[in-house]
Parts: C-alpha cells; sequence; structure tokens
C-alpha cells in the first residue's frame, strides 16, 4: 500500500534540504508591513546582508540616478539617500527572495528567471492597485505579491521532475496549473506557500495572501475576519491575474483568466479601465524593472 503524500510529509522531508531563511528577510518584510518603518532601520537591515549593500550600491551608480559628473557613490548612506527609501526597501526584498529561488533545482519546462519575473511583476502590479484604492501599505502588498507562488518552489525542491508533469498536464489540459492541482487532488501550490510561511515563522497576514491568491471569492477564504486582509488579498489575486494576461514572465500558466464583472466594480473599473490599468502596470514594469531585475 502506497502511503499518501500530505504537505505535512512534504515539509519534514525537507526539513534538511529547504533553504534557510535568510537572516533578514523575516525583519524586513516586518518593516515592509510597517508604514512607519525610516530609512534608518533599513539601512541597518541592509549592511546585515553583503549581497544587498553591494546591490544598493550598483543600482545606486546606474546613469539613471548619478550624473555624469557625479564622483562614485560607495556608501550606503549615501546610496539610500540617491535612489530612495522605496528603491531600497525593495531592492533589499527582491534580493533576498532571489537567492531563495537560485539555490533550486527547477525543471527543464520552467526556469527560475521566468517565474522571477513573473513574481516581480506581481510584486509591482499589486503594489499600483494598493495605490489605486489606496489601501494603507503597498510596500505590503509589493511583498505579498512577490513571495506569494513561493509554494511551487518549495513542490520543485521536493520532486522537480514531478512538479514538470503537472505542467505538461496543465498545458495538455489547457487549464491553468492550480485547476489542474485541485482537479487531481495534488498538493497545491497555494497551500503549501502558506505552510512555508508558517515554518519560517512570517507574518499570518502574508500567510493568509500566499494561501488564497487564486481564490476570488471571500466567503471561501477561511481563516480570515479582517476586511483589511481580505483587500490585500484581492490586490494580490487581480494582480496575478493582470501578470499572467501581459504574459510578464512565466510561472506554469498557458491560459488566461479574466476577474468577475463583480470584482472588478469593486476596484471601481470597468473593462475599458482595466485595459488601462494594465497598459500602466505594464510601463510602470519596465520602468522599474531595469534596476530591480537582478539575474
Amino acid at each position: 500500500m502506497i502511503e499518501e503524500l500530505t504537505y505535512e510529509k512534504v515539509i519534514d522531508s525537507l526539513k534538511e534540504k529547504l533553504p534557510s531563511l535568510p537572516q533578514i528577510l523575516e525583519e524586513l518584510v516586518n518593516k515592509l508591513s510597517d508604514p512607519n518603518s525610516n530609512v534608518d532601520s533599513i539601512e541597518e537591515l541592509v549592511e546585515i546582508d553583503q549581497a544587498i549593500t553591494a546591490e544598493i550600491l550598483k543600482v545606486s551608480n546606474k546613469v539613471e540616478f548619478i550624473e555624469p559628473d557625479e564622483p562614485r557613490i560607495v556608501t550606503i548612506h549615501d546610496a539610500l539617500q540617491k535612489i530612495g527609501f522605496e528603491n531600497a526597501k525593495r531592492i533589499a526584498l527582491n534580493v533576498t527572495v532571489l537567492k531563495l529561488m537560485k539555490i533550486t533545482k527547477f525543471p527543464v519546462n520552467f526556469c527560475c528567471e521566468q517565474l522571477w519575473q513573473h513574481s516581480l511583476g506581481v510584486a509591482v502590479a499589486s503594489s499600483e492597485l494598493a495605490e489605486l484604492i489606496s489601501f494603507e501599505n503597498p510596500d505590503q502588498a509589493y511583498t505579498c505579491g512577490l513571495v506569494h507562488d513561493i509554494g511551487k518552489l518549495i513542490k520543485i525542491k521536493y520532486s522537480y521532475r514531478t512538479f514538470a508533469k503537472e505542467i505538461a498536464s496543465a498545458h495538455r489540459k489547457k487549464i491553468d496549473l492550480h485547476d489542474v492541482e485541485k482537479l487531481r487532488s495534488l498538493l497545491r501550490h497555494d497551500e503549501m506557500g502558506y505552510l512555508m510561511m508558517k515554518f519560517w515563522k512570517m507574518p499570518l497576514d502574508l500567510a493568509l495572501t500566499v494561501r488564497w491568491h487564486h481564490t476570488e471569492d471571500r466567503g471561501i477564504r477561511e481563516g480570515i475576519e479582517s476586511p483589511e486582509l481580505h483587500q490585500l488579498i484581492d490586490i494580490v489575486y487581480f494582480a496575478n491575474l493582470i501578470i499572467n494576461k501581459l504574459q510578464i514572465g512565466y510561472s506554469g500558466h498557458l491560459i488566461t483568466k479574466a476577474p468577475s464583472e463583480k470584482f472588478l466594480r469593486s476596484f471601481g473599473l470597468d473593462k475599458d479601465g482595466l485595459e488601462i490599468l494594465e497598459n500602466n502596470i505594464r510601463e510602470k514594469y519596465e520602468q522599474s524593472c531595469p534596476s530591480l531585475l537582478l539575474l
């Protein structure tokens, strides 16, 4: 008799192999979730991690930030002043999450670079949507967008061959990967990501957003009472649909889904407004990613 595979068994089997949580990530996520965090607190965190320090210095010396006759920036303090608080926070988060992706062996039909581009796209779109509806903390939305597919990394780490077969099955059936997981009672990447966040002791709002990022219907989302958290999940759910439609990166889905008209109205949008929003998000992604795409 074959023993049933469960989420807990996967996590247990990977405890020695799981990418360790970078020292800075938990504190960084908490500061990004706090609208009152300031540049000094980020500077202290950044200096803990050499890779983040190097990336911020590299970005601060790019042509879009520095004048031709201006001396090179060599200190983190000057770099943060040059590129701005928002860029610095997001670069720090991006470097940290990208580290986790780079140490994972991907299947041939699903590559790290494409998942990273998708994740970064959802982060940028989540931030834009947060601004659109005046959500209190666009940084928190950005963070949730960036890590929404972390469960795929765990599934790949457990068995990249099995994950490759699931992607191939989704392509053959012409449905998205999440639907394949549900229809075949496979381990779902949204649930696996949620458990990973809990294993890493990350903030509950982030874990629950990862868990429900494919679920539009608020009535189905278990364990959520806060309207603000529902709104955060709405943002990441919507951002994910938009980035898949715009074909920014690749997350294993070949088909695109559209939000319901009722959902669109909750963002104050109709079909014409959605098209304008999508164009704005693509433009924002293309503007920001020269300094944020780190591959």
